[in-house]
C-alpha cells in the first residue's frame, strides 16, 4: 500500500512540474527547454555558477528577444533583456513592479526585515522617504573630512604592514574591508573600528557575519533564489541572533552615552535618534533606529569593500590605466597634500575606472523585481514574440545586470577593462538602462552616493602613494563564487603595494 501511495505521489509530483513547464509556451515568450525539477537552472544547483551568472547565458542565448522565460524549478521567471522594457518595469511603470523579490519578514530577522532593500509596498516608500536626508550631498560634505582621516591612516597602515610582515603581497579584500569598516563606523555611529590598529574586534567580529549565515542557513539562503517557492516554507534571515544582540547593544549604548553627556554629532545615528525625539508616531523605536543603522553599516562597508577591491585589482591588471589615473590624483592634491572635496567630484578618469570596473563586476548581477500589478507586453515590430504578453502579479521579474554589462551589441570587447568608454562623448553614446551597477528608479541604490565618495577617496589615496600589481597567487582566470548573493571573486585577489617613493 505505501509503495503504491509513493508511486502516486511521485506520478503526481512529475505531472505538476511538466505540466507547469508550458507556462512561456502558451504565451509565446522564447526560453530555453527546462529539465525536471532543476528547471534551467541545473548548474546553479551544482554550485556551477551563480544564478546571476545563468541568467546571462541565458541573456546570450536570446539576442532577438525582448524577454526570456525561464523556469526556477518549476516557478515562471522573466528575464528582460530590451533596454526600452526595462524602463519600463524599473521607472514607466514602476507600480507593476515594486517590489523586490526577496521580501525577508521583520519577525524573522528584526534588523534586516526593515532594510528598503528587503520590505516591499508603502512600508518601503515610507522608510525611503525617512532615510533620503542621511545621503544628500551635503551631508556627503559634512562627512568627507572623517573620509580624508580613515584615508590617511588606511597608507599608513599599508606602509607599516609591509615593513612588519616584509612583504609587499597583501589580500586586497582585506585590506579594503579595513577601510570601509572604519569609515562606516565613523560616518554612521560615531566610533572608531580601529581596523588599522587591531587584527581582530568585535566591528570586524560582526562585519565578517553580517550578510554571511553560517553553516546550513547559508545553504538555505541560496536556494531560496533558486528555487522561489520554498520562501514559503523556509524563514529567510541574514543576522545570527549573536550579531543581532551585539550590534543592538552596540547602538543602545552609544545613544546612552550620548544623551548622559549631552552629545550631538552630525551623523546617520544622530539623524535616526532626532527623527525618533521628533516623531508623533510610537512605532518608530530604538529597534528602528538599530535596524537602519545595521542596513546603513552593512551597505557601507560590503558593497563597498568587494567594488573597491575590483577596482584595485582591474589597475594593477591594466598599468597603463594607473599610471594615467595616477598623474590626475597627483594633480588634484593640493600644496599641503589635502584631496579638497569639489577636486574630487572633478576627476574624470577616477570617474572613468570605477564606472568600467562596475561595469564589469557589478555588486548584483541580477536585480530581481516581482511584478506587483499585471502588466501587459505589447511587442515591438522587430519583436520575436508576435503577441502582447500579459505578466501576471506575483511573476518574479529579473534586470540581467551582468548580461547586459558584457552584452558586445552595447560595449566594445566587453570583457576588456576600457575607462574611456565613460568619458566623453563616448559616455553619451551609452545606451540607458544597459549600464546599471547601483540599479534604476525610485529602488536605485539609496546609499550609492556615500559608496562612490568613500571608494574614490580610498583609491585616489592608494594610488598616489604605491604601484599596485597583480601577484602570482592571484588564480587566473577569475571565477566568482556561485553561492553569495553579491559578486565576489571564488579565491582571494593577492596585489602587490610597492610604495612609491
Amino acid at each position: 500500500m505505501i509503495f503504491i501511495l509513493l508511486i502516486i505521489v511521485i506520478a503526481v509530483g512529475f505531472y505538476f512540474f511538466k505540466s507547469s513547464y508550458t507556462y512561456w509556451d502558451k504565451r509565446g515568450v522564447p526560453g530555453p527547454k527546462p529539465k525536471l525539477f532543476f528547471g534551467n537552472f541545473g548548474q546553479s544547483f551544482l554550485f556551477k555558477k551563480s544564478p546571476a551568472e545563468v541568467y546571462s547565458d541565458i541573456y546570450n542565448d536570446f539576442p532577438d528577444a525582448s524577454m526570456v522565460g525561464v523556469f526556477r524549478a518549476n516557478s515562471p521567471t522573466l528575464i528582460i533583456r530590451d533596454p526600452e522594457l526595462i524602463r519600463d518595469v524599473a521607472v514607466k511603470s514602476f507600480r507593476n513592479f515594486q517590489d523586490n523579490e526577496l521580501i525577508i519578514d521583520k519577525k524573522d530577522d528584526p534588523l534586516l526585515g526593515r532594510h528598503p532593500f528587503f520590505i516591499g509596498g508603502e512600508e518601503w516608500r515610507t522608510t525611503r522617504v525617512l532615510l533620503t536626508p542621511g545621503f544628500t550631498s551635503g551631508k556627503m560634505k559634512w562627512i568627507y573630512p572623517l573620509l580624508e582621516d580613515v584615508s590617511k591612516q588606511f597608507i599608513k597602515f599599508i606602509e607599516k604592514r609591509i615593513e612588519s610582515t616584509k612583504t609587499e603581497t597583501h589580500n586586497a579584500k582585506d585590506l579594503c574591508v579595513r577601510f570601509t569598516l572604519d569609515n562606516v563606523t565613523s560616518c554612521a555611529l560615531g566610533l572608531e573600528a580601529k581596523s588599522f590598529e587591531e587584527e581582530t574586534n568585535e566591528f570586524r567580529y560582526i562585519a565578517d557575519r553580517f550578510f554571511t549565515p553560517e553553516g546550513w542557513k547559508n545553504v538555505v539562503l541560496y536556494l531560496v533564489t533558486i528555487i522561489p517557492f520554498l520562501s514559503k516554507f523556509v524563514s529567510v534571515k541574514f543576522l545570527s541572533k549573536e550579531i543581532e544582540e551585539k550590534f543592538t547593544n552596540i547602538v543602545v549604548e552609544t545613544l546612552k552615552y550620548r544623551e548622559a553627556n549631552n552629545i550631538v554629532r552630525n551623523d546617520f545615528l544622530q539623524m535616526l535618534h532626532q527623527m525618533k525625539k521628533s516623531s508623533n508616531d510610537d512605532s518608530f523605536t530604538d529597534l528602528e533606529i538599530t535596524a537602519h543603522a545595521a542596513g546603513f553599516f552593512g551597505d557601507s562597508y560590503e558593497t563597498s569593500s568587494i567594488t573597491m577591491h575590483f577596482l584595485l585589482y582591474e589597475l594593477a591588471s591594466n598599468p597603463e590605466a594607473q599610471t594615467k589615473l595616477r598623474e590626475e590624483i597627483v594633480k588634484a592634491f593640493d600644496e599641503n597634500e589635502k584631496l579638497p572635496y569639489e577636486e574630487l567630484q572633478m576627476m574624470p578618469y577616477l570617474d572613468a575606472v570605477l564606472n568600467e570596473s562596475l561595469r564589469l563586476h557589478p555588486p548584483l548581477g541580477s536585480l530581481n523585481k516581482m511584478c506587483t500589478e499585471s502588466y501587459t507586453y505589447v511587442p515591438r515590430d522587430n519583436d520575436v514574440i508576435k503577441k502582447p504578453v500579459i505578466i501576471e502579479a506575483g511573476t518574479p521579474v529579473i534586470l540581467p545586470v551582468y548580461g547586459l554589462h558584457r552584452d558586445p551589441k552595447y560595449f566594445d570587447d566587453p570583457n576588456s577593462f576600457k575607462p574611456e568608454r565613460f568619458i566623453g562623448t563616448n559616455k553619451e553614446k551609452i545606451v540607458k538602462y544597459t549600464y546599471m551597477p547601483f540599479g534604476e528608479g525610485p529602488r536605485a541604490c539609496l546609499g550609492q552616493r556615500f559608496g562612490i565618495l568613500q571608494i574614490k577617496m580610498g583609491i585616489a589615496y592608494v594610488i598616489k602613494n604605491f604601484e599596485v600589481s597583480v601577484n602570482g597567487r592571484t588564480k587566473s582566470p577569475m571565477k566568482y563564487n556561485p553561492i553569495y548573493f553579491m559578486t565576489i571573486p571564488n579565491d582571494p585577489l593577492w596585489l602587490d603595494f610597492k610604495k612609491i617613493v
